[in-house]
């Protein structure tokens, strides 16, 4: 982790050049699929799945991108850093992966209505066909005591 901590840290420098930007990006890869294997025999012991809870990957204006993978799994190749702005790779995550754009605290107030509160919650007629027998039920035992 601390040499993967190491790269990431130092690929953030766009002054390296394109060859050892290139070479840096590969062996982040190489120690992330090496971490990964790790993390799969960990959870072939028993212990619990860390690699669940995978950041999302990001492209240079921090948008989210939806990386299509048959397997499921995360994108088996990253970019890090400085490389996202290397020629071709920026076009890469233009053209061939539909970017997300993150939701501002606007987007998501603005769906908020009434009924996320529940006050509609009466109108459809669930919430009485459940509660009217326990709402009966305990009137019958405050009326006993």
């Amino acid at each position: 982790m601390r040499e993967i901590n190491r790269k990431v840290v130092k690929i953030q420098n766009e002054g390296l050049g394109e060859h050892c930007l290139r070479d840096l990006n590969d062996e982040i890869n190489k120690l992330i699929r090496e971490r990964s294997h790790w993390e799969w025999h960990i959870v072939e012991l028993g212990c619990p799945n860390y690699a669940k809870h995978v950041a999302k990957m990001t492209d240079f204006e921090g948008n989210i991108v939806n990386v299509p993978n048959p397997s499921g799994h995360a994108p088996r190749y990253r970019y890090f850093g400085a490389t996202k702005k290397l020629l071709g790779v920026r076009e890469l995550f233009e053209k061939l992966f539909g970017l997300q754009k993150r939701r501002t605290r606007y987007d998501i107030y603005k769906r908020i209505d009434v009924s996320y509160y529940g006050y509609r919650d009466e109108d459809d007629g669930v919430l009485e066909r459940v509660e009217g027998p326990i709402k009966a039920k305990v009137r019958v035992e405050n009326d006993e005591e």
